[in-house]
């Protein structure tokens, strides 16, 4: 996978380039991008969402099913132009669903960080595990971070996945990030989970928000 931005390196303000990629799906890669985007906005940082993923498109659906978009910049690759993300805080880019090993690789030498959403069954652990190995071989590690999606709200599943990670020496975000309807919604009506009338919306929204602290 070609950078979307090489001349980036000519611009002025270099923004942060935070990745979110997985090699599971299901996982809310898309959906953590969108909303890291948006918290990242919310606080009044210049933020774009670049959408990786040519094949789905995901982020790109996500900002054209309401009109007047999320309230920042999704793009594709090919509008990535200095010029233009110029003076940006941070790029975020939704990337490829399930990218060869070979992509990954590439995709660590020119993210200043990657985030790895994962769920917390046994099976998801596992795979984020081997993924998080791999990593470590190309020397990604150091700035690779997991985060924890779609947890169940009740309980401690999550707190019990993170720990594990972590005992096994992998840098894990704390913000865990839980599983509500609201981000569904959100997806279907082209909008933030902050913006649907759910019950727990708020409770999405802070996760996300908590999280864009971690990360910038």
């Amino acid at each position: 996978m070609d950078s979307p931005f090489p001349a980036l390196c000519y611009a002025r303000a270099m923004p942060k380039v935070i990745a979110v990629t997985s090699e599971k799906g299901g996982v809310g890669k898309s959906t953590l991008a969108v909303h890291l985007t948006g918290a990242l906005s919310a606080r009044g940082l210049l933020a774009a969402l670049i959408d990786e993923d040519g094949r789905v498109g995901s982020s790109l659906r996500w900002s054209r099913r309401q009109e007047g978009g999320l309230g920042f910049e999704v793009l594709e690759p090919d509008d990535v132009k200095p010029k233009r993300v110029a003076g940006h805080d941070a790029l975020i880019l939704d990337t490829e669903g399930r990218p060869r090993r070979k992509e990954l690789r590439q995709l660590a030498e020119r993210a200043d960080l990657l985030l790895l959403p994962s769920g917390v069954s046994a099976l998801e652990l596992e795979a984020t595990r081997e993924l998080l190995e791999f990593l470590d071989e190309a020397g990604a590690a150091r700035h690779t971070r997991v985060v924890l999606t779609r947890v169940p709200p009740t309980g401690l599943a999550g707190e019990h996945a993170r720990e594990d990670l972590r005992e096994g020496g992998w840098t894990v975000c704390n913000t865990l990030v839980r599983h509500y309807a609201a981000y569904q919604k959100a997806a279907e009506a082209g909008v933030l989970c902050r913006d649907v009338r759910d019950p727990r919306a708020e409770n999405a929204w802070h996760d996300i928000l908590q999280l864009s602290r971690e990360v910038l």
